[in-house]
């Protein structure tokens, strides 16, 4: 395995790494700094009042929750080492995550689209209607694909 691993990556660029250092290098942080992630966020015009009670869910979430909102959305549920603004897309380009605003039906729920760390969140009318939302893919189990 572990020649494998050199195949890969020289054996010279990993030495001067210890376990903890190449899994924070390979992994990024656990950890979820929900300023920088706001921060580094783009979204859309049309957006702007949902995506404040987003984040304020967001905020009142554990830490448990965030992570999994993060691997749904992204696809994993580490922050790169950068920070968010570190975000890359399935091909290893920059992308930012975005908050993507789509029109409101009822019982709309969010999308994500992880291979572009978007959600695609119906403008909803009210705060509560979009928790009710963001806690149901809290809920869902990300064991499956679907192609739209």
């Amino acid at each position: 395995m572990v020649q494998g691993l050199y195949d890969v990556l020289p054996q010279e660029l990993l030495m001067p790494f210890d376990y903890k250092e190449l899994e924070l290098v390979l992994c990024g942080f656990a950890d979820i700094d929900v300023d920088d992630w706001k921060r580094s966020t783009n979204v859309t015009e049309d957006l702007k009042v949902v995506a404040e009670w987003f984040w304020d869910i967001v905020f009142g979430l554990t830490s448990a929750e965030r992570a999994k909102l993060l691997q749904f959305t992204t696809g994993s549920s580490r922050v790169p080492l950068q920070g968010f603004k570190g975000m890359t897309s399935y091909d290893g380009k920059l992308c930012p995550f975005t908050l993507y605003g789509i029109p409101y039906t009822k019982g709309a729920f969010p999308k994500v689209h992880s291979c572009f760390n978007r959600i695609d969140l119906p403008i909803y009318p009210t705060a509560k209607l979009l928790r009710e939302g963001v806690l149901v893919l809290l809920q869902t189990e990300f064991a499956e694909f679907t192609i739209a």
